[in-house]
């Protein structure tokens, strides 16, 4: 696989997406189907017309049952991909027409025809808004394209109509770390993938998920959305808004200003961004992207901030010296403490008023335990 450098300047090793896996698992099993040879690695098309090696878990031809069953282990590389390792099988078999079903696909390759199906471990769509109507199975487009190509690419001995099954080894149990049910995908992992190959810690699959959520939530006709840190801001908001139903509760992790700006752009009656102080901090002094890869946390603009508000100049020095915001806030008075944090959350607003040109933003402030520090807003 190829390389990239991280922030840091170490190679990481590229990976393999679901979408890939099952491409090559699907050629593999269809070469199998049609008596040709399969070894250890399949080659396979990518949608950049380049061609990869993947490595087969196992292989074998029922021909009494006219079976054909391709196991590969997803190597995402240096991702931390929950899917990492996972045993991704995709099933060849004859398939009678009225056996399909409203929830598969149907793909016409040369002169016969495949139906696309997740099997164990594959999700069911159950929401509008995503890249996979409601109702069909979470295998999305391009994967589904690179099974028709690289099934294409192979000789045709047999033709009709053939069940194309993918599994997914544990799918369900893996769903329940991802995204899945938030989005709302019920009963596993999705096949997906846009260009085949997993780019290590990229944060582009995660935005684009965001960005998915957001789209479904007006989709669904939602007017009060609610921007999260994390899993802690998004339980504290749901109970000062239980009007807001879950797919408005968005986590947005550290993209505050492209989740910001796409939220904006859906003219949403209604944007509450819900956060902790550390990264009220980081809005606070303009952070677009709060990870700590690209903004270390200094206290020495919050401690001239508070020696402007007023502060002793002893508690100004505690704080230039401080480690974390909580640290700070334990041993300022509640007033002053409170005073600073209503503050820094009115030049987060402002920052987030210049990012969208939107006054329709509030901003909550939750502390660990899922109380509330402050709330503010333009409305």
């Amino acid at each position: 696989m190829a390389k990239i450098k991280n922030t840091e300047g170490k190679k990481l090793r590229t990976g393999y997406t679901t979408g890939a896996c099952a491409a090559a698992a699907a050629k593999a099993a269809w070469m199998l189907y049609n008596g040709e040879k399969v070894d250890e690695e399949i080659i396979v098309n990518f949608p950049d017309k380049k061609k990869h090696h993947l490595k087969l878990e196992s292989a074998e031809m029922d021909d009494d049952a006219k079976t054909a069953l391709v196991t590969i282990r997803k190597d995402a590389g240096d991702d931390p991909d929950v899917t990492d390792n996972a045993l991704i099988t995709v099933k060849i078999c004859p398939i009678l027409s009225r056996k399909i079903t409203d929830s598969d696909f149907t793909e016409d390759i040369i002169d016969s025809a495949f139906v696309v199906r997740g099997g164990k471990g594959v999700g069911l769509v159950m929401r509008k808004g995503l890249p996979v109507p409601e109702g069909k199975w979470a295998i999305n487009p391009v994967p589904r394209k690179m099974i028709v190509d690289n099934l294409a690419s192979c000789k045709f001995k047999t033709a009709g109509l053939f069940l194309l099954e993918i599994s997914v080894k544990g799918g369900e149990r893996l769903a329940k770390k991802t995204l899945n049910p938030t989005l709302g995908i019920k009963g596993g992992i999705s096949i997906l993938g846009t260009s085949g190959i997993v780019v290590p810690y990229s944060n582009k699959a995660y935005l684009k998920t965001v960005k998915i959520l957001l789209d479904g939530a007006k989709l669904q006709k939602i007017s009060h959305v609610a921007l999260c840190t994390g899993g802690t801001t998004a339980k504290a908001i749901s109970k000062m808004y239980p009007e807001i139903p879950e797919q408005g509760i968005i986590r947005i992790g550290d993209f505050i200003s492209p989740a910001l700006k796409h939220a904006s752009s859906l003219k949403f009656e209604k944007i509450t961004v819900a956060c902790m102080p550390g990264k009220l901090l980081k809005y606070a002094e303009g952070h677009g992207n709060t990870h700590a890869h690209n903004v270390k946390q200094q206290f020495g603009p919050l401690a001239k901030f508070a020696e402007q508000l007023g502060f002793s100049g002893e508690t100004v020095n505690r704080i230039r010296g401080s480690a974390t915001v909580r640290e700070i806030l334990n041993f300022i008075k509640p007033d002053p403490a409170l005073k600073m944090m209503n503050d820094l959350a009115g030049k987060a607003l402002g920052n987030f008023l210049g990012w969208t040109g939107s006054s329709n933003i509030e901003v909550v402030v939750f502390d660990t335990d899922g109380k509330t520090v402050t709330k503010r807003s333009h409305l």
